[in-house]
């Protein structure tokens, strides 16, 4: 089986769509996936969080017609599409880095359901990234 990891740090709206369709659609190919969310994307993992989310400056005037294009693709709400993006495949993994869950002051209990739980960089990298065969960062 091939694999994909990914380092995810940017927490628009859009930055974790992009995410989210990019797992949909490795892992509906067979593709090992795993994510590990760091910085600003994990506060945008948040539960109290995650449904205000803002769009990147380069959508700015775009949002309204984004959403209703998102919507027509019957998107509910961004935590049920990342969740679903991970059911989607076999074998996909959503992390928390521990780092970040520190310095954001976040609990793993706050993020969304669809995360698996926290893991070191030092372990992502070591045992997620280094064998995998296509890295991405977002």
């Amino acid at each position: 089986m091939r694999s994909l990891a990914l380092i995810v740090t940017g927490g628009s709206f859009n930055n974790l769509v992009q995410v989210a369709t990019l797992v949909r659609a490795a892992s509906g190919m067979g593709v090992a996936v795993r994510v590990l969310f760091r910085d600003a994307a994990l506060l945008s993992l948040r539960r109290d969080r995650i449904a205000a989310l803002s769009f990147s400056a380069e959508f700015a005037g775009r949002e309204e017609q984004t959403r209703q294009l998102l919507a027509a693709a019957e998107f509910a709400d961004l935590a049920t599409f990342l969740r679903e993006a991970k059911e989607h495949g076999e074998d996909v993994r959503f992390y928390a880095c521990t780092s970040s869950l520190y310095y954001c002051d976040t609990q793993p209990h706050e993020l969304i359901d669809a995360i698996d739980g926290p893991r070191s960089l030092h372990d992502f990298l070591r045992e997620d990234l280094a064998p995998a065969d296509v890295v991405l960062s977002f």
